[in-house]
C-alpha cells in the first residue's frame, strides 16, 4: 500500500476547498498512491461557524468527492462536519469508489464543542491487505484511543489535523505536536501519518509540520511550516 498525506492551507469557501481536493487527488493518483490523507475539516475549514453551513453544498461536495475518488482510482481521506441523527459531527471520512466510511472526533477541544458532539467509536478499513484507522487532531493526545486500534490489529494510523491557534500559543505547542504522533508510534509500533494544515484562519494559524512516522518513532518525512505538499510513503 502506498499512502500520501496532503498538507495544504484551508479557507471557508468549500469550492475552494474541494477544487484544492481535486488537484491534490490527482497529484497522489499520478504517484500511484492507493490512499491520501487530507487535514481536519479540509472540505469547510477549521476556524468557522459550522452553525452557517450549507448542507446542501456539503451534500453536492461529497457526491462529487466519491466522484474523484471512482475517476482516479485512489481513496480519499477528508475532513468535514457530518450530520447523523440530528447531531453535528467533527468528521473524517474515507471515501473510495464504492463507499463512504465515517469516524467522529473522540476528543474536542474548546471550540469543537461549540458545535460538535462527541464521537465515541473507531473506525478500522483495509487497503491493500493493511489495516487502517483514522483519528482526529486532539484525539493524538489520547493513549488509550490509539491502543484500541492497535489491540484489532491496525499498522497504519492516518491523523488529519488543523492545529489552529494564536501565533504565540502555535509556537508554544509545536514541539509537543511534533512528538506525539512520534509516542503514539513507538507506543503502539505502527505507522502514524499526520495531515496538518497551513496558513492562517483569521486570527489563527496552523504551523504545518505534516509527518510520517515509522513504528520505531523515526520520523520518515516531514513537510515545513508554510508549504503545500504531498508526502508519500509505502508499507506491506
Amino acid at each position: 500500500m502506498k499512502f500520501g498525506i496532503a498538507q495544504i492551507a484551508l479557507n471557508s469557501d468549500i469550492y475552494s476547498n474541494l477544487a484544492k481536493i481535486r488537484n491534490y487527488a490527482s497529484e497522489a493518483a499520478r504517484a500511484k498512491a492507493d490512499i491520501v490523507c487530507l487535514p481536519e475539516c479540509s472540505l469547510t475549514g477549521y476556524r468557522r461557524d459550522f452553525h452557517e453551513i450549507d448542507w446542501d453544498e456539503i451534500l453536492k461536495a461529497l457526491d462529487t468527492l466519491q466522484e474523484i475518488a471512482t475517476e482516479k482510482h485512489i481513496a480519499l481521506i477528508v475532513g468535514t462536519p457530518y450530520s447523523e441523527s440530528s447531531k453535528l459531527y467533527n468528521a473524517a471520512l474515507v471515501i473510495s469508489a464504492s463507499s463512504q466510511l465515517k469516524y467522529f472526533k473522540n476528543n474536542l477541544t474548546v471550540f469543537d464543542k461549540q458545535y460538535f458532539t462527541k464521537g465515541r467509536d473507531i473506525l478500522i478499513f483495509t487497503v491493500k491487505e493493511i489495516q487502517c484507522g483514522v483519528i482526529i487532531c486532539r484525539d493524538q493526545n489520547y493513549p488509550l484511543l490509539a491502543r484500541r486500534y492497535t489491540r484489532r490489529g491496525v499498522k497504519v494510523l492516518f491523523l488529519p489535523s488543523a492545529h489552529y491557534y494564536l501565533p504565540n500559543e502555535a509556537r508554544l505547542k509545536l514541539d509537543k505536536n511534533r512528538a506525539l504522533p512520534i509516542a503514539r508510534a513507538v507506543e503502539n509500533n505502527i505507522f502514524v501519518a499526520k495531515a496538518n494544515a497551513i496558513g492562517s484562519q483569521g486570527n489563527y494559524t496552523s504551523p504545518g509540520h505534516s509527518m510520517i512516522v515509522s513504528p520505531e518513532g523515526l520520523i520518515i518525512c516531514e513537510a515545513d511550516e508554510t508549504n503545500e505538499c504531498i508526502l508519500y510513503h509505502e508499507v506491506g
